[in-house]
C-alpha cells in the first residue's frame, strides 16, 4: 500500500502540485487576516471558575460603575524644586506670566485627554452602528469622556493621585477594553502625539514640567508592539538561518530552496486554517501564537524534508531514475516520518488538556502545523523534486544520465566529494569506538556533569516571573513611565487589589457596618509592615489611611453643613457599597495598595496574607457567612499562577505517558522506552537549570525568574522533538542488528545516522534561536532554552547516553535481569 501510494505521487505529480497551488490560493483568499481574529487579553484566558473572574462577575452585579479593564496613567511631575508642583496659591499674589502646574493639569491637559476619548468613542460608535443608530452629539461624547478621566480634583480618588512629596500628580484615563486589546493602541498613540509631539500643546506645558505615560493599557500596547516586532524578526531570522544552513549542507541553492518553499507554503496554509477556525468560533487564537506555530513548523518541516531528500540522494546514488528514486524515498521514509510527527503531535497536543486557554490553543495550533508539514513533506516535496529534476543539484549538474551510472550523485557536489573522504563518518566511528571501550564512564560521567543543573531546575522550578514590565525593553514608554511613577508613589498604586465582602445578612450602608469596616481596616493597617500594605481605602476611610489622608478627611468634614456631609457620605457609599440588586447593600468594597509591583510573586504572597487575615477577622467580628473575593492585577496573576502550576503537573504526566505509549507502539520495547523517556525528561531539567543559571548570571540583581510560559513550552516541545531523534536512532539500530551482534548493530546505527540527525538538530536549534531576535525577554529565554535543549538531545542524549546504556545492557551490567530491561540478546 505504501509502495503504491508513493508510486501514485510520482505518477501524478503535476496534478498534485496543482492541487497544492490552487488550495494555497483559495485558502489564502478566503481566510481573514490572522491579526483580525486574535482574542486579546491575558486574564480572559483563565478558566471560568477562577476566583478573580468570579470576583469580577460579583463586582458587575453589585456596582453601577463599570469594572475598570485597563488604564492609561499620565504622570506629571516637577523634581527641580523640593516643593514639587506649583499650585494656584503660590501664583495668586505674584505677578507670574505663566500657568501653575495644577491649573495646567485641570484646564489644559484634562480637556485634551477628554477630546481624545470622545473622538475615539465617536469613531468606534460610527464603525459599529453602520448608520443604524442615531449618533450622539459631540457634547454627549465629551460628557461620557469626562467620566473616564480622573485628576487630583476628584473628591474621592483625588488624594490618591497626589504624591506624598508633592512632586507628582497622576491623571487616570479609564479604558473599557482589556489591557492587551489592540483597540487601545489608537487612543494611546493619540495621547503620545499630544504630549510628546504636538507643538501647540507643548507650548502650554509649564517650563520644567515632566510628563510620562504608563498604566496597564500602555504596558499592553507596548507588549503588542514588541510581540509584532518579535514575530517579524523571528520569521525573517528563521528564513535566513535555514537558507544559510541548507546551502551549507547541499551546496545547491535550488535543493536548499525546496524545503524552504515547502515549509513556507505549509505555514501559509496553517495560519489561514487557524484564522478560519477562529473567525467561525471553532477555536481561539491569541497574540504571538503565530510565533510559536511558525518556529516549530519551520523546524519540524525542514527536518522532515531533510530526511526525505537524504533518502532520495541515496536512491539516486545506487543508479535509480528520478521517478523511481523519489518513489522509493517516499516509501522508505513514510513510516519513520509518521512516527516522528505522531510523537510530536501527541506530546505537544497534550496541552489541549490544560485549563489555561492559551496553552490549549498553542497545543492545537502547533500540532496542526506539524501535521500539515508531514502531509506536505510526503506529497508536495516529492513533486518539487520531480519538477526540478537534475536542476535541483545546480550548479554541479551531473553529465551522466540517472538510472545508468550508479554513484553519479556523489560526484555532483563539492560537499558530497568531501563526505566521500569520510571525515564526519570517521568522527562518528571514533565516538562509537569510545562508547564500546568505556560505556559506563561516558554514561555516568555525562550524567554527573549534567546533574547539578537538573538540581538547579528542581530548586528554582517555581521561581517564575509573571511581570509585564520585566518582559519589555528598558526604553519602552510604559517602562520609563512606570519608573517615574514609582519614584513618587508606592509600587502597587498602578494596580490596587480590590477585595469584596459579600454577606446577604448584612447591610453595609448602615453605620454599624461602616464601623465594622473601620475595625477591619484598622486591624489590617496595624499590621501593614508584616502584610506589605501601603494604604487601605474603604467606606470608613474613603481617602485612605495615611496620616496625610486622615488629615485631609478631617479637614473636609470640619466646618461643612450637614447637607454637604450627607452628600460626601453618599458619594463614599456609591464608591464602596453596591447599589445594583439583588446584591446591592450586601456587598462592601475595600481597595488595598501594596508596596510591591502588582505583577510580581511578592504581591501574590502579600494578597494571600491579607485574605488569610481577613478570614480570621471576619470570623471574630461578623456573624453569618461572608464570602471574600479579590480582583485586580495581583488577584488575576495569582489565579494564573495557580492555574498554570496545575497545568504544568498535569501536562508533564500526560506528555510523558502519551509519548511513552507511542514509543512502545512503535518500538515494541517497553523497558528501553522507559529509559528514552527518562533521558529526555532529564535533559529537560538540565536545560531548565542551565537557562536559570545563564539568565541569572547575566543580571544577578534584576533577574526576577524565568518567564512563566517557558516551563510549559519547553517541556512539551523538547520531550516531543527529543524523542523524534531517538526514534530515528532506535529504528536504525533494529535495522543494523540484522545479521550482526547487538552491540555492533547499535554502534553502526550511531555511525550511519550521526550526520543526518545532527544536521536536523542544528536546523531545529537554529529555528529556535530565531526567537531570541525579538525584544521580549520571555521569548529570548524560551528561544535559548529550546535551542540549548535540542542541541543537548542531538549531541549528548542521542549519541552518548542512549548508545552507552544499550551497550551496557547487552554486556549484562544489570546481571541476569538485563532481558527485562530491554536487552535484545542478554548474556547467558
Amino acid at each position: 500500500m505504501i509502495k503504491s501510494g508513493s508510486a501514485f505521487i510520482v505518477r501524478w505529480w503535476i496534478p498534485l502540485l496543482a492541487v497544492w497551488i490552487v488550495g494555497l490560493v483559495c485558502i489564502s483568499y478566503i481566510a481573514p487576516d490572522f491579526s483580525d481574529v486574535i482574542s486579546p487579553g491575558e486574564f480572559d484566558f483563565l478558566p471560568p471558575e477562577a476566583d478573580s473572574l468570579k470576583a469580577e462577575k460579583i463586582f458587575r452585579q453589585a456596582f453601577e460603575k463599570d469594572l475598570l479593564r485597563s488604564l492609561v496613567v499620565v504622570n506629571v511631575r516637577r523634581t527641580s524644586r523640593p516643593e514639587g508642583l506649583t499650585t494656584p496659591e503660590e501664583f495668586k499674589d505674584k505677578q507670574i506670566d505663566r500657568k501653575n502646574d495644577l491649573d495646567f493639569i485641570e484646564n489644559d491637559l484634562r480637556p485634551e485627554l477628554e477630546k481624545i476619548i470622545a473622538n475615539h468613542n465617536a469613531q468606534e460608535q460610527a464603525e459599529n452602528s453602520a448608520g443604524e443608530d442615531t449618533p450622539l452629539s459631540q457634547e454627549d461624547y465629551l460628557d461620557k469622556a469626562a467620566k473616564a478621566v480622573t485628576t487630583y480634583t476628584d473628591p474621592i480618588l483625588g488624594p490618591l493621585l497626589q504624591s506624598e512629596d508633592g512632586q507628582a500628580s497622576m491623571i487616570l484615563v479609564e479604558l473599557p477594553n482589556d489591557f492587551l486589546d489592540a483597540r487601545n493602541g489608537s487612543i494611546i498613540a493619540a495621547i503620545e502625539k499630544l504630549i510628546f509631539e504636538n507643538p501647540t500643546f507643548r507650548k502650554v506645558i509649564p517650563p520644567g514640567l515632566e510628563l510620562t505615560i504608563s498604566g496597564t493599557a500602555t504596558v499592553g500596547r507596548d507588549m503588542n508592539v514588541a510581540a509584532k516586532h518579535s514575530a517579524d524578526a523571528t520569521e525573517s531570522v528563521t528564513v535566513i538561518l535555514i537558507v544559510v544552513m541548507l546551502i551549507l549542507i547541499y551546496r545547491a541553492p535550488i535543493m536548499a530552496l525546496i524545503p524552504l518553499i515547502t515549509v513556507m507554503i505549509v505555514l501559509e496554509v496553517v495560519i489561514s486554517i487557524l484564522s478560519l477556525l477562529a473567525a467561525n468560533n471553532i477555536m481561539g487564537v491569541f497574540e504571538a501564537m503565530d510565533i510559536y506555530v511558525t518556529v516549530v513548523t519551520y523546524g519540524a518541516g525542514v527536518d522532515y524534508c531533510l530526511f526525505l531528500i537524504a533518502r532520495y540522494r541515496e536512491e539516486l546514488e545506487v543508479g535509480l531514475h528520478y521517478d523511481e528514486a523519489i518513489s522509493n524515498a517516499v516509501a522508505k521514509t513514510v513510516a519513520p516520518l509518521m512516527a516522528s510527527a505522531g510523537t510530536s503531535i501527541v506530546g505537544i497536543g497534550m496541552m489541549i488538556f490544560t485549563d489555561y486557554k492559551k496553552f490549549q490553543q498553542a497545543g492545537m495550533g502547533i500540532s496542526l502545523g506539524i501535521f500539515i508539514a508531514l502531509i506536505a513533506t510526503l506529497t508536495l516535496t516529492p513533486t518539487l523534486l520531480r519538477l526540478m529534476g537534475k536542476w535541483a543539484f545546480w550548479p554541479k549538474i551531473a553529465q551522466e544520465r540517472p538510472g545508468e551510472t550508479p554513484g553519479w550523485v556523489s560526484r555532483s557536489t563539492l560537499v558530497i566529494r568531501i563526505l566521500e573522504s569520510n571525515p564526519l563518518e570517521r568522527l562518528w566511528k571514533k565516538l562509537a569506538l569510545i562508547i564500546s571501550a568505556m560505556p559506563g564512564k561516558l554514561l555516568f560521567g555525562f550524567i554527573g556533569v549534567m546533574m547539578p543543573f537538573a538540581i538547579i531546575s528542581v530548586v528554582c522550578f517555581n521561581f517564575l516571573s509573571y511581570g509585564l514590565l520585566t518582559e519589555l525593553p528598558d526604553d519602552s514608554r510604559s517602562v520609563v513611565g512606570s519608573r517615574a511613577v514609582q519614584e513618587h508613589f508606592p509600587a502597587g498604586t498602578l494596580g490596587p487589589s480590590t477585595i469584596l465582602l459579600v454577606n446577604k445578612d448584612q447591610n453595609f450602608l448602615l453605620e454599624k457596618q461602616v464601623q465594622l469596616m473601620k475595625k477591619i481596616s484598622d486591624s489590617l493597617y496595624k499590621q501593614r509592615k508584616e502584610l506589605g500594605i501601603e494604604d487601605i481605602f474603604s467606606s470608613a476611610y474613603p481617602l485612605g489611611m495615611t496620616p496625610k489622608s486622615l488629615e485631609k478627611q478631617k479637614s473636609l468634614e470640619e466646618g461643612v453643613s450637614r447637607i454637604k456631609r450627607l452628600g460626601m457620605r453618599r458619594r463614599t457609599m456609591d464608591q464602596y457599597v453596591g447599589k445594583k440588586q439583588p446584591l446591592a447593600e450586601h456587598v462592601s468594597r475595600m481597595d488595598v495598595i501594596f508596596n510591591q509591583d502588582p505583577f510580581t510573586q511578592g504581591s501574590i504572597t502579600q494578597l494571600n496574607r491579607v485574605l488569610e487575615e481577613l478570614d480570621v477577622l471576619l470570623a471574630e467580628l461578623l456573624s453569618g457567612n461572608t464570602d471574600v473575593y479579590a480582583l485586580g492585577p495581583t488577584a488575576s496573576i495569582r489565579d494564573m499562577k495557580k492555574t498554570t502550576d496545575s497545568d504544568q503537573l498535569k501536562v508533564a504526566v500526560l506528555v510523558l505517558i502519551g509519548v511513552y505509549l507511542v514509543l512502545v507502539l512503535l518500538l515494541k520495547k517497553p523497558a528501553i522506552c522507559v529509559y528514552l523517556i527518562v533521558t529526555v525528561f532529564f535533559s529537560y531539567l538540565v536545560t531548565l537549570g542551565v537557562t536559570f543559571a545563564l539568565f541569572w548570571a547575566m543580571d544577578p540583581t534584576g533577574f526576577a525568574g524565568l518567564d512563566w510560559k517557558v516551563r510549559m513550552f519547553l517541556l512539551t516541545i523538547l520531550v516531543a522533538i527529543g524523542e523524534d531523534y531517538n526514534i530515528f536512532l532506535i529504528t536504525r539500530i533494529d535495522e543494523e542488528r540484522q545479521g550482526r551482534t547487538p552491540i555492533k548493530g547499535t554502534l553502526l546505527a550511531l555511525t550511519k545516522t550521526g550526520s543526518i540527525i545532527s544536521s536536523c538538530g542544528l536546523i531545529m536549534a537554529g529555528t529556535f534561536c530565531s526567537l531570541m531576535a525579538g525584544s521580549l525577554v520571555g521569548m529570548q529565554q524560551l528561544g535559548f532554552a529550546l535551542a540549548f535543549g535540542v542541541l543537548l538531545d542531538t549531541f549528548v542524549v542521542r549519541p552518548i547516553l542512549v548508545p552507552s546504556y544499550l551497550v551496557l545492557l547487552e554486556r549484562g551490567l544489570f546481571g541476569k535481569y538485563s532481558c527485562y530491561f530491554g536487552a535484545v540478546n542478554p548474556p547467558k
